[in-house]
């Protein structure tokens, strides 16, 4: 009796595993894609204009629950149309390896991340990709050399939006990447340096240009938390930044940058937030309509509410 009562419990458990899997499975396949939507856009539109989806640690699919920010690798994230990328580096073997805090991603910015974009936008040249770069440990000389030799490379460099301008125009920068460098490594940077960014806060930030332009974001970066019980706060928080872009006047160009990731160890795992935060979001943008909201940084957008907040994004663009 005992063994047929431990077979069926066997049996009952993996149904439920194949029909959570199944579920998983059909959730990923029906991730919408939205290859080339920029290209319905006019080419006058000023970049800042945009409400730009994007991914919070963007490579960040393994390290376990603490560390995992997405469930959906960068070729599925420029598929389903994220234009706006946080990619964190430290030195690993010679190249620059993604990180999210000590976790490897098993990938590298050389070899897999910066040719993956590039290959992305030969294929599809009307779209403009935002790429954030950042160090996430190691030796800042090391980050520094080895980021400047591929920026600096001359066959990559038509593909870069080499002099940031407050008023970048959607035409000035389709079939590149315009960066942003929350660490500088190279006089000769192209993309815009960032300077003011506070650690876990809501500020205003400069954005430089190697040639002296200056332009400002309002950005809303507050990710750290007691619990996931705290997620209240980070909607709030979330909310205010993105109104206040939206409130901007028709004449301003100061861009907006949103954080909608948060962490609370050891039990509010980026998970734990975005089950809490994602599915609230996008009700409120879904009852707010089409208004400009900027980079919208989001963690776990494979799953269902995730997408909404991608799919909102894209379609206020058109609104």
């Amino acid at each position: 009796m005992k063994r047929m009562y431990i077979g069926w419990t066997c049996i009952v458990l993996s149904l439920l595993y194949l029909g959570i899997m199944t579920v998983r499975a059909q959730e990923e396949s029906s991730v919408p894609e939205r290859m080339d939507w920029m290209g319905a856009l006019p080419d006058s539109l000023p970049l800042c204009k945009l409400s730009l989806p994007g991914t919070h640690d963007s490579g960040a699919r393994y390290g376990g629950p603490a560390l995992q920010t997405q469930d959906a690798d960068l070729p599925a994230q420029l598929r389903q149309g994220i234009r706006a990328f946080d990619i964190r580096l430290q030195e690993k073997d010679g190249k620059l390896g993604v990180f999210h805090s000590t976790a490897f991603q098993q990938m590298y910015w050389e070899t897999d991340v910066l040719p993956a974009f590039l290959r992305f936008l030969r294929e599809h040249p009307t779209e403009v990709l935002v790429v954030s770069l950042k160090r996430e440990g190691g030796q800042a000389e090391a980050f520094a050399r080895l980021l400047a030799a591929s920026l600096e490379k001359a066959s990559n460099r038509a593909a870069f939006v080499e002099d940031f301008r407050p008023g970048l125009t959607l035409g000035d920068c389709r079939g590149k990447i315009l960066f942003l460098h929350r660490d500088l490594c190279t006089d000769r940077y192209p993309g815009a340096a960032c300077s003011g960014w506070a650690d876990d806060a809501t500020c205003v930030l400069t954005l430089l240009g190697k040639d002296g332009q200056e332009g400002f974001a309002l950005l809303q970066d507050e990710y750290q938390y007691g619990s996931d019980r705290e997620a209240v706060r980070k909607i709030e928080a979330c909310i205010r930044n993105l109104e206040a872009v939206a409130a901007e006047p028709a004449g301003s160009r100061r861009w907006g940058i949103s954080f909608v990731s948060a962490t609370g160890l050891p039990e509010g795992t980026p998970l734990a937030f975005a089950r809490r935060v994602n599915p609230v979001l996008a009700d409120w943008m879904e009852q707010e309509g089409g208004a400009r909201r900027g980079i919208v940084f989001i963690d776990f957008v494979g799953q269902l509410p995730g997408q909404r907040l991608v799919s909102l994004l894209i379609d206020g663009n058109f609104r």
